[in-house]
């Protein structure tokens, strides 16, 4: 995900240790209070840990935030790869879809307090969400464009398109599961893939 490094202060085993308890217990309580009701000292708490453990790692709960988040983003990139030589083929988009919506119900209470923190406009956290979103869409825009290109698809306006079927997955995945009370099962995974994914199919195909 594109976000400043990390500060690298990770020091040696014991050290690294510390730093992922800190990650761990930062992912907790942003999923369960919130962007803005989390402390620091609710994640040192959480840790077992002193404050002053807490700044030899990161600056502030933003930093710890951003921490948090790069792997599930980066995860949530990889699953929504689209091939731009890839053909309209409904499983294929179906099978993508339902990977996107397994990756955001594994950190769902994650994602949702960076999209919340991004609507409060929270410095940095604002770009990290709309670059993320903007990396997908391009990877859909360029898969729309080649089958432009070949003469398969017709649209007055293709990166609209592309933002059209990122938004699907992306209001689709923080309603339903997001917002939710319970964890998705897989059943619930599943028939969002499809649907998304029916949705999608036909959009391109008519």
């Amino acid at each position: 995900m594109a976000a400043e490094p990390a500060t690298g202060r990770t020091g040696n085993a014991r050290g690294r240790a510390s730093r992922l308890r800190l990650l761990e217990a930062a992912a907790r309580c942003f999923g369960d209070r919130g962007y803005q009701a989390t402390r620091i000292a609710d994640i040192t708490a959480a840790a077992g840990m002193s404050q002053g453990g807490f700044y030899r790692h990161f600056r502030d709960k933003d930093e710890i935030l951003v921490e948090a988040l790069r792997e599930p983003l980066d995860a949530l990139l990889r699953t929504t790869a689209v091939d731009a030589a890839a053909p309209v083929d409904e499983a294929a988009i179906i099978a993508g879809n339902t990977s996107f919506f397994a990756v955001y119900a594994e950190h769902r209470r994650l994602f949702r307090v960076l999209r919340e923190a991004a609507a409060l406009h929270e410095p940095g956290l604002t770009e990290i969400w709309l670059d993320v979103r903007s990396s997908y869409v391009d990877r859909i825009e360029a898969w729309l464009r080649r089958l432009e290109a070949a003469g398969e698809l017709r649209t007055g306006d293709v990166r609209v398109l592309a933002e059209a079927l990122g938004a699907v997955l992306d209001q689709m995945a923080y309603t339903r599961f997001g917002l939710a009370e319970r964890d998705p099962d897989d059943d619930e995974i599943a028939l969002l893939g499809r649907v998304s994914g029916e949705l999608w199919f036909r959009a391109l195909r008519g």
